[in-house]
């Protein structure tokens, strides 16, 4: 059986709920005295050499906690292998790993690797259902779609509205105007929603979501903010599908948007024309410019000229 063990990957929710837990079940067992936990960007492979080495105190286990993975070589972490106590696990947390150095390659060898992915479609979907269920939360098919067009597919941040939205209800069926009264949608969420309707070349919808997130309390800076951090995605998308990428990894791995954003563009820089986009991109940010510089003026009390960009955006899109 293992006793080195490595979790990792994008679904921070997940892998902290089950760091939580292990940590949580280890010390009602085993006592505080044998939790150790250690952080991995300052301690030596040396030092950590000695940490689990030794036997555990008045127990027969002791674990050794390491948020991230210290600086190696093959050689030193072949070493954590031979070296470990019989009695004692030990446990990297590591969400990231850059697999090109020679020691992270052998962390990864050598341990019992859990990877967190984030969950999608149907999979998240199914996740919800059952949090919904163990907080007593009963939804109308029209508030759950809603409410992950809102907040998008993280899982801490749902996690966080269900039960808002579960002490809201208070027994009653949650309908979809709750969801529009009680929720604030995320960045991600309008992103996603507007570049969906944007894909699907559907402007006048994609500009009264604008409008309803705007009149729900939202900050017009804001929403400028994202359609430009939008509009740069797409651009990198877009030169990455020309270039002849056509995966959402290969794209991801060519540009560094994010995997999850570029499900999301990918389809629409495939549909869009470069003598459409450039243009474009040109104009937004000359627009900014002009806001930052005040040629054009913008404030909270008059916004007048922001919210018409923010229009003229979203109807002049390709």
């Amino acid at each position: 059986m293992s006793q080195i063990f490595l979790f990792t990957g994008e679904n921070s929710y997940q892998l902290i709920k089950e760091r939580r837990r292990w940590v949580g079940e280890f010390r009602a067992k085993h006592g505080e005295d044998n939790y150790v936990p250690l952080d991995g960007s300052v301690i030596s492979v040396r030092d950590l050499l000695d940490e689990i080495s030794v036997l555990p105190f008045l127990s027969d286990k002791r674990l050794v906690l390491v948020d991230g993975l210290p600086k190696s070589s093959k050689e030193e972490v072949r070493a954590l292998e031979s070296h470990i106590h019989p009695q004692v696990i030990l446990l990297f947390v590591a969400p990231k790993i850059d697999k090109r150095g020679g020691g992270n390659k052998e962390f990864l060898s050598i341990a019992d690797v859990k990877e967190f992915s984030p969950l999608k479609g149907k999979q998240f979907q199914q996740w919800m259902k059952g949090e919904s269920q163990a907080l007593g939360l009963s939804m109308e098919t029209a508030a759950e779609n809603l409410l992950v067009e809102m907040i998008g597919e993280d899982q801490g941040l749902m996690s966080e509205e269900l039960k808002k939205l579960s002490l809201y209800a208070t027994g009653k069926k949650v309908m979809k105007d709750d969801v529009e009264a009680m929720v604030i949608p995320t960045d991600e969420g309008i992103i996603w929603k507007i570049s969906d309707l944007l894909a699907a070349g559907s402007k006048q919808h994609a500009l009264l979501y604008a409008r309803r997130m705007l009149g729900r309390g939202g900050d017009a800076y804001g929403l400028w903010a994202i359609l430009l951090s939008m509009l740069r995605n797409l651009v990198l998308v877009f030169t990455a599908v020309e270039a002849g990428h056509r995966t959402g990894k290969d794209i991801a791995d060519a540009t560094g948007v994010h995997v999850f954003a570029v499900r999301s563009l990918q389809t629409y820089a495939e549909r869009i024309d470069r003598t459409e986009l450039f243009p474009f991109l040109s104009w937004a940010a000359q627009s900014d410019k002009d806001l930052k510089t005040g040629a054009l003026r913008s404030t909270d009390e008059a916004p007048q000229e922001l919210l018409s960009l923010i229009d003229q955006f979203i109807l002049s899109a390709p």
